[in-house]
């Protein structure tokens, strides 16, 4: 029995998600209750620490078994070929281990997204892959000939591809509710941008670079809508796994999470420099309003931190 690729895809979950920070400091985020969220964040680093741990755990035990696998694989005495099925099943025990740690990963994910942003029951289909690693251990550990964990060790291959592949479904759900959300905000910030540059227009200031920097924001957004329109038809499709969110077919599943993939990198660059449009106004408003020293309280329009504000025309 060799170690086979299907475990070195068992890559760290995808953490990160993107905090989609394109507009920080120009659009507030969602208020989050921060004891909350710290009691979140301290569970997932529980997790997180886990995973790592069990990572390096199944990395030494892989190593000592090819290691063995190499020096007692032709060897046909008694005493090799037991040693090798002891290594064989540190390396199983090891490997099962890495695959629970990343389910606990994702059921932290899972369980502190926004609601409803997954539309069914995930912790279920993760809580039933824990159940069949247990059982796979029972398994590695009463296995008493080679061919025995030569099958445990294909069963949990296709365990681990489910559990990849689901993961990727699970986080891509997460991120697109996120971008859904990041375009509703650049919407708002559309219209106050524009009422901005209004405020300057009243006061005779030439808005030439704003109102371009402001053109090529909205045609950003509307190629990140685009972009994300597919994405969203595809999710909503999603070729490759069943209604309840488990694997249906692992080929059309890979393909469906690679095309998600691309049009979600797309969107995300597209709102980037959609950000970065925002971030280039602040910017010019700031000079604009600084050299032409707006002094009428009823007219002037007051920048605050990064985010561009107007006062009410009554004051």
């Amino acid at each position: 029995m060799k170690p086979t690729k299907s475990f070195r895809i068992l890559t760290p979950v995808i953490m990160s998600l993107f905090i989609l920070s394109i507009f920080s400091g120009v659009v507030a985020a969602q208020a989050t209750a921060g004891e909350q969220y710290k009691q979140a964040n301290e569970i997932y680093q529980a997790n997180k620490d886990k995973y790592d741990n069990a990572r390096k755990n199944f990395e030494e035990a892989k190593n000592i078994f090819e290691k063995a696998n190499k020096q007692l694989g032709k060897l046909k005495d008694e005493n090799s070929t037991q040693e090798l099925k002891q290594k064989a099943k540190d390396y199983l025990l090891k490997a099962i281990d890495f695959a629970e740690s990343q389910l606990q990963v994702m059921k932290s994910r899972v369980e502190n997204s926004e609601k409803g942003s997954i539309p069914f029951n995930a912790v279920t289909v993760i809580d039933g892959h824990t159940a069949q690693l247990e059982q796979l251990k029972a398994k590695v550990e009463q296995a008493n000939s080679t061919q025995e964990l030569k099958d445990t060790h294909t069963e949990l291959k296709n365990i681990v591809v489910d559990i990849n592949l689901e993961t990727r479904y699970y986080m891509g759900i997460v991120l697109n509710n996120r971008i859904n959300n990041f375009i509703v905000k650049a919407d708002n910030v559309s219209i106050r941008l524009d009422s901005a540059i209004g405020k300057l227009k009243a006061n005779g200031t030439d808005t030439t670079k704003l109102e371009k920097e402001v053109a090529d924001f909205k045609d950003a957004v509307k190629k990140a809508k685009e972009s994300q329109t597919k994405t969203n038809d595809l999710y909503g499709t999603h070729n490759g796994f069943a209604n309840g969110g488990t694997v249906s077919n692992e080929r059309n599943a890979n393909k469906f999470l690679d095309q998600g993939n691309r049009l979600q990198k797309e969107t995300i660059k597209n709102l980037r420099n959609a950000g970065n449009q925002v971030i280039q106004f602040v910017k010019d408003l700031r000079k604009l309003v600084m050299n032409k020293g707006q002094a009428s309280k009823n007219n002037e329009l007051n920048v605050t931190g990064e985010v561009t504000t107007t006062p009410n025309d009554e004051e």
